[in-house]
């Protein structure tokens, strides 16, 4: 029976225990004879500590899904048809055979516009007075985009001799080691469509983009009331632009038959790297708590200033990887920015925050190649052109303060 009764005793003791620690309301402890008033929703762990309003430590992580300009052009490509070059095939040298319609162009690379998921990681410490300083890292996986013709032209249009069942571009300058296979149509003489590009069997584009920014940002706290808070924005930053355009021509004999050393590659690669730094400012309205956690909304503006360090980079390839021709460039400009975000923030708990928010940014005078395209293999020199980047879109995420 006295076992009973101090077992029975100590789970009352522990019960009580566990609900004075528990209770939410202005529940009293004694120690050393002094009243210590608990923080409301407050648990011992790694999130939050009693004293939120002394700043700390934060972790956060957002989810993207934001989309990006696409500054590729109106370049045609490849045509349908192919060159007698040595005769053999008309009689007469240089003669084209077949409609001579588009059958690739670059246009078909250039949209419509792809959303493309990514990640924002952001950690920080907010000081006593309301300071921030924060470290952030926004990514965005790459974007892509294709196009292929083939033997098959649409409408199965291929014309009474077969002619569009071959494509042809218009690429002159180039060395016999991109002469391709020796003859590519039944008939005429071996080298009558000299060139890996002359009565192709295929060809194929693709553009890949890829988006990365860094940035250390202070957060001065303004003006302050108990529902308002007007701060201002400031630090360096890094934003990567990475474009790639490429072209893959296939040449193949009458059979069917093709290797390596009868294919092309052709690269056009644009790195924007830019260094500079952003200013700007914010509201957040807190709207008000309900029974499921407090709510408020923000508004942030900014303009930046960049030096964007630009990598041109031009190379025909033959496709066995043994006989390259480049042509490296690198340029410098100034890129102003300009950028804008309009969050809603839920706060269940007050060490967690979550969040759903929309972004947009401009970059102004970035380097492009709107026609991506040299046809000339001796000069390899693409068009580049000055151009506006923008992306916009959509982020979800969830803070942590520990």
């Amino acid at each position: 029976m006295g076992l009973m009764r101090k077992r029975i005793g100590g789970w009352l003791l522990a019960l009580s225990t566990l609900a004075v620690w528990l209770a939410p309301g202005a529940a009293f402890g004694q120690y050393q004879n002094q009243e210590v008033v608990p923080m409301t929703g407050y648990l011992p762990g790694p999130l939050g500590h009693p004293r939120m309003e002394d700043g700390g430590f934060y972790l956060a992580l957002e989810g993207l899904y934001m989309r990006q300009s696409n500054p590729i052009g109106n370049q045609n490509v490849a045509f349908r048809g192919f060159i007698d070059v040595g005769g053999g095939i008309t009689g007469t040298p240089g003669t084209f055979v077949g409609s001579g319609d588009v059958a690739l162009s670059t246009n078909q690379v250039n949209g419509p516009v792809s959303f493309q998921p990514g990640f924002n990681l952001v950690g920080g410490w907010r000081f006593g007075d309301g300071t921030v300083l924060q470290v952030s890292w926004l990514h965005l996986w790459q974007a892509r985009y294709a196009a292929v013709a083939s033997i098959l032209p649409p409408g199965y249009a291929v014309g009474p001799t077969l002619a569009d069942t071959f494509l042809t571009a218009p690429v002159v300058n180039f060395p016999g080691e991109f002469a391709g296979t020796p003859q590519n149509v039944t008939g005429g003489q071996v080298g009558d469509t000299f060139g890996i590009w002359n009565a192709a069997s295929l060809m194929g584009l693709s553009f890949v983009q890829r988006f990365d920014m860094v940035d250390i940002t202070g957060r001065i706290p303004i003006f302050q009331t108990d529902s308002h808070r007007t701060y201002a924005l400031v630090g360096p930053r890094l934003v990567w632009f990475w474009e790639r355009f490429a072209w893959r021509t296939v040449s193949a004999d009458p059979g069917g038959g093709s290797s390596p050393a009868d294919q092309s590659l052709y690269s056009n690669v644009i790195s924007n790297r830019l260094y500079g730094l952003m200013c700007g400012g914010g509201h957040d309205w807190f709207l008000g708590d309900t029974p499921v956690g407090g709510f408020g909304i923000n508004v942030d503006l900014g303009a930046s200033l960049y030096y964007d360090f630009v990598k041109e980079r031009a190379k025909y390839e033959r496709g066995d990887r043994a006989i390259a021709y480049s042509r490296a460039r690198n340029v410098y400009r100034l890129v102003p920015g300009l950028e804008a975000k309009v969050g809603f923030w839920w706060y269940p708990w007050e060490a967690v925050q979550v969040k759903v928010d929309y972004n947009w940014m401009v970059f102004f005078n970035t380097v492009a190649s709107s026609q991506p395209i040299d046809f000339n293999f001796a000069s390899l020199t693409p068009v580049y052109n000055s151009a506006t980047r923008w992306l916009d879109g959509l982020g979800f995420g969830i803070g942590f303060v520990f």
